[in-house]
Formats: structure tokens, C-alpha cells, sequence
């Protein structure tokens, strides 16, 4: 009856943001929990077989699943709504819960980052890509802290931020606040696209044929999907540069794009995971490329390269179903030791 009373009177348009925002918010949340839950119980209970990127993502399925709870709290308290329809109640826990989500969004955005360089490291085997990976998680916990300091502090004092009662305080205009979250999406962006693009030159090199690459391209870049809303989020960004008086209801699709953002990267970074349950493992024999390139045991690549330094013969990775199908244990360390290409010295 309490949620009754508070949306009975919603104009058209507001319904109809309100119920998108809570939509996206629930379902992408769903299902980030269900596949990274699948994830977590491959690994651990599967393959048996936990590490430091699987204890990463479980901290980014908390940090996220709690943002998108403080996600659905703001919509109930006025998100989605026109302001001047919004109760003065409802207006000062509104302000509030905004302040909360500006001022942790960077962090949920952190956790989940964490979580995929952590994957790389484990995976792939190259100098280089693990000097970059640290080098980005060490950029994006700095990035992370300052930017979050920025727009914690963004008035004096910063309780004027969210309580209309203060009125002698000093803020950041809607317009540069604009300029600061402009620039944070920008560099949340570059660091997705990073992130997606690293793996893939050692991709190319595999000594495998290319429907495999592709397929492998294909399961590591599945993450352009969580690329593309930061991306559409820079045009929902707007109502700061012109200076909206009607926060509650224009902020509303960027908030539901970040939730996108954050739930979505969590799925495409569990994915390659999935292999070994019996679901995914009939999936790929029929698909019978991409997953069996991805789920090789590292004893058999190891053996393979051996084997091809001897001979210019290619090596027939998963081609049948002779060495994947009896693989259970880790489903990603298999990748990695083929990475380099066998060269005319190394085949004599």
C-alpha cells in the first residue's frame, strides 16, 4: 500500500522512467548475481581450483549488488520523478542517497576492474601484459580515491551537497561538475577499452587455426557490450552541462546506465568461466570451437608446444573431443602457454 500511495500519482512519463530504471537496475543485476554465482561454484566446487581473481569478483558482486540496492532506493525516493512532484520528505533522503551513489560509483566501477585485470594476470602469461595490468589497477585505485574525494567535497561544507536547509554554502556549479564527471567517464571508458583490447595480439599469435582465434576474440571481447554504456552515459550527462533544475527525473538514465556498465562487465568477465559445467561443455561440443580452445588443460598446451617445436606440423587443438572432454580442472590456465607462435628456430 506505501509504494501504492507513492506512485499513483505519477504522470505518464514518470512511470515510465521509473519502471525502465527499476527494469535495467533488477535485471542486469540478476544477472550479474546468477552468472557470477555459476562462477564462483566452477571454480571452486568444479574445478576446484579458487584464485585471486575469484575472490576479487566476489567483492565486486558485493560492492555492485549493493549499488544497485542503493540504485532502487533512490528511484523509490524520487528518481525518475519530475522534482516539483517530489515530497520535501522524500526530496532530503533523495539528496542524500544521490550523494551516496556520486560518491561511490567510482569505487563499485574500481572492484569490478579489479576483478578483470586480476583474470588477465592469471591467464596470460606475457611480461608486458602484466607490467600493464598492474600499471592500470594501480592507476585506477588512485584515479578511484581522487575522484571520489572530488565529488565528496564538491561544497563547503560538504553536508550543503545534500541538505537543502544549508544555504550559505559553496559549490561546484552544475557545469563543472559536468566537466568532472565527463572526464571521469571518459577515463572509466579508455580503461574498459583497454582492458578489452590488451589480450588480443596475444590472441592472434596463438598456433591454433583461426576459427579457434576467432572464437577465443570472440569470448575475450564479449566485454564491449559493458564498453558500450559508458559510452551512451556521456549523452545522458547533459542535464548537468545546461544546468537542470528537474534532477530527479533527468539523472535518472545515468544511473541506470552505470548499473548496466558495472553488472554487465561482471557477466563478460565470468563467461570464459562457465566452461567446465555440463550445460556449457554440451554448448561448445556442439559449437565444438571456441570453449575447447579456452578450457585446454595447461599440461596438454605445454605438451603441444613441445611437440610443435619439433615439427612443422600444426598442432590439432579440440578439433575432436579427445582431450576436453575429460578436462574438470582450471578453465582458464590453458590458453596461456601457446601464446607464442612457433618460430623457424624453434622447429628444428
Amino acid at each position: 500500500m506505501h509504494i501504492q500511495k507513492r506512485t499513483h500519482h505519477l504522470a505518464a512519463d514518470e512511470q515510465y522512467q521509473q519502471s525502465l530504471t527499476y527494469g535495467l537496475i533488477i535485471g542486469t543485476g540478476l544477472l550479474s548475481l546468477i552468472v557470477c554465482g555459476l562462477r564462483l561454484y566452477t571454480r571452486g566446487v568444479v574445478v576446484k581450483v579458487f584464485g585471486l581473481d575469484d575472490a576479487a569478483v566476489c567483492i565486486a558482486l558485493v560492492i555492485t549488488q549493493a549499488f544497485n540496492g542503493l540504485g532502487i532506493a533512490v528511484v523509490y525516493y524520487g528518481e525518475g520523478q519530475h522534482f516539483v512532484n517530489v515530497s520535501p520528505e522524500d526530496r532530503a533522503t533523495w539528496l542524500r542517497l544521490y550523494y551516496v551513489a556520486m560518491c561511490l560509483y567510482l569505487y563499485a566501477s574500481l572492484s569490478v576492474k579489479i576483478s578483470l585485470l586480476l583474470f588477465l594476470r592469471r591467464i596470460f602469461i606475457k611480461t608486458w601484459l602484466h607490467t600493464l595490468t598492474l600499471c592500470l589497477m594501480i592507476f585506477h585505485v588512485l584515479f578511484s580515491v581522487s575522484g571520489s574525494f572530488v565529488l565528496a567535497f564538491q561544497c563547503d561544507p560538504p553536508r550543503a551537497a545534500y541538505d537543502l536547509t544549508i544555504t550559505n554554502g559553496k559549490c561546484y556549479s552544475q557545469f563543472k561538475l559536468f566537466q568532472i564527471v565527463l572526464y571521469q567517464a571518459v577515463l572509466i571508458f579508455v580503461g574498459d577499452l583497454i582492458i578489452l583490447v590488451a589480450p588480443m595480439p596475444i590472441l592472434c599469435r596463438l598456433n591454433m587455426p583461426m576459427r579457434k582465434i576467432v572464437a577465443l576474440m570472440i569470448i575475450f571481447g564479449s566485454g564491449i557490450i559493458a564498453c558500450i554504456a559508458p559510452i551512451v552515459r556521456f549523452s545522458t550527462l547533459d542535464y548537468l552541462r545546461k544546468g537542470t533544475t528537474d534532477l530527479t527525473y533527468e539523472s535518472s538514465s545515468s544511473l541506470y546506465w552505470m548499473t548496466i556498465e558495472f553488472n554487465l562487465a561482471l557477466v563478460a568477465g565470468s563467461l570464459s568461466s562457465l566452461r567446465p559445467l555440463p550445460l556449457f561443455r554440451r554448448f561448445g561440443s556442439s559449437a565444438h570451437s571456441g570453449y575447447k580452445a579456452s578450457t585446454e588443460d595447461t599440461h596438454e598446451l605445454q605438451k603441444v608446444k613441445a611437440n610443435g617445436a619439433k615439427g612443422r606440423k600444426k598442432p590439432s587443438l579440440g578439433m575432436g573431443t579427445s582431450i576436453l572432454q575429460d578436462t574438470f580442472n582450471d578453465s582458464q590456465e590453458r590458453i596461456i602457454h601457446m601464446a607464442k607462435v612457433n618460430t623457424p628456430t624453434e622447429q628444428n
